[in-house]
């Protein structure tokens, strides 16, 4: 298991379920000066550089058709998160390291499926009530019900989490809420 954690530094791992409103967590932790880590993008990256075997192993470099037979076989998921999950954590930890900032996050979806969950200082699950988030989600429902399927249950991402944000109301209510946690993770190092 890797440490992510470093002196001088709060490392928080935000995670939270689809639509939930964690990529407006992360854009607010910016906001309140936090050098974050997205492994999503870091993802994208990696399976450009990965493409030719993904591509004889998906048997085409079709994003669109790799995603949608990752969220319907296990096999192919577990195969293509092997291949990714490592570089993507060693991407995030030189990062991390490289980063004069005071709080550090690790914006993850799957962070506790990835064996992350006691990798930080804290770790922060962003969560809204099921109709929420699938009123908020652009994909079609029986995508938004594989993606679902395919990720630990927003339930039990929230009982593992140190810190639950409930994110029911406006872009400016989570917002408040992520300032007001950076402020006291601040004043209390």
């Amino acid at each position: 298991m890797i440490n992510f954690k470093a002196r001088g530094k709060i490392v928080i791992g935000l995670t939270g379920g689809i639509s939930a409103g964690k990529s407006l967590a992360a854009a607010a932790f910016r906001k309140a000066g936090a050098f974050v880590v997205c492994a999503d993008a870091l993802a994208a990256k990696h399976l450009d550089l990965q493409l030719p075997a993904v591509q004889k192993y998906f048997g085409t470099a079709d994003k669109k058709q790799i995603a949608a037979q990752v969220f319907k076989n296990a096999t192919k998921r577990k195969w293509l998160e092997h291949r990714l999950h490592p570089l993507i954590i060693k991407d995030a930890a030189a990062a991390f390291k490289k980063s004069a900032a005071k709080i550090v996050v690790f914006d993850a979806p799957l962070l506790y499926e990835a064996g992350l969950g006691r990798s930080f200082d804290l770790t922060v699950c962003i969560n809204a009530a099921y109709k929420t988030r699938q009123k908020r989600s652009k994909l079609a429902m029986p995508d938004f019900k594989k993606r679902e399927a395919a990720q630990m249950p927003l339930a039990l991402k929230a009982q593992k989490a140190d810190i639950v944000i409930f994110n029911e109301g406006t872009k400016k209510n989570l917002e408040a809420k992520i300032l007001k946690l950076c402020s006291a993770l601040k004043a209390e190092n």
